[in-house]
């Protein structure tokens, strides 16, 4: 099992990373269409539709998996810490199960709409430029399939006992946060 959790840990990392690349591509648009407009009187076409349909969407949403894999997600724990550490350890499973549900579903209805935007074509329209959108409504079933394994995963680690491997240390992110020490 911790060698499918390391490889699971391996994709998240690609996916984290082509994430970062976004937000730098996202940057150096954006500062790119400022610089056009302040020195050439004009912009560059689209920017907005493209940093809202594309960039914004796949920072969002290929980052989920890595909050997913290092237990980051919000939390209110305010009721689970006063219970037993068994009622705790199954109100994870209980979570993971919730969370097979949510993620399952919204990977079925974001891939239903991303074939009907794609079968027309869906564009937005900036100036006289159509700006083709239908290629960035895939980005959100693929990314919520993504937390989908992830939790999926932790759910068989929960129900075997196994060791998941997964990679939820964030050293790479912040080296000062000691295990356990919120970030």
């Amino acid at each position: 099992m911790t060698a499918l959790g390391a490889l699971i840990s391996r994709v998240i990392a690609l996916f984290t990373n082509l994430g970062s690349l976004f937000v730098i591509v996202m940057m150096v648009h954006i500062a790119a269409d400022v610089v056009m407009r302040y020195v050439f009187k004009s912009g560059l076409t689209g920017t907005i539709e493209i940093v809202t349909s594309y960039y914004m969407i796949i920072v969002g949403f290929f980052s989920l998996c890595f909050t997913e894999e290092k237990n980051r997600n919000i939390s209110v724990e305010l009721f689970a810490d006063m219970m037993p550490k068994w009622v705790q350890k199954h109100l994870d499973g209980l979570a993971y199960l919730l969370s097979i549900l949510v993620f399952a579903a919204l990977m079925v209805r974001n891939w239903e709409e991303a074939l009907k935007k794609h079968k027309v074509h869906a564009y937005v329209t900036s100036g006289d430029t159509n700006i083709p959108v239908w290629p960035a409504y895939y980005i959100i079933p693929l990314g919520t399939a993504l937390v989908l394994v992830v939790v999926l995963y932790k759910f068989v680690c929960y129900l075997t006992g196994a060791k998941s491997g997964l990679d939820t240390s964030l050293d790479e992110v912040d080296p000062d946060v000691q295990p356990g020490e919120a970030a």
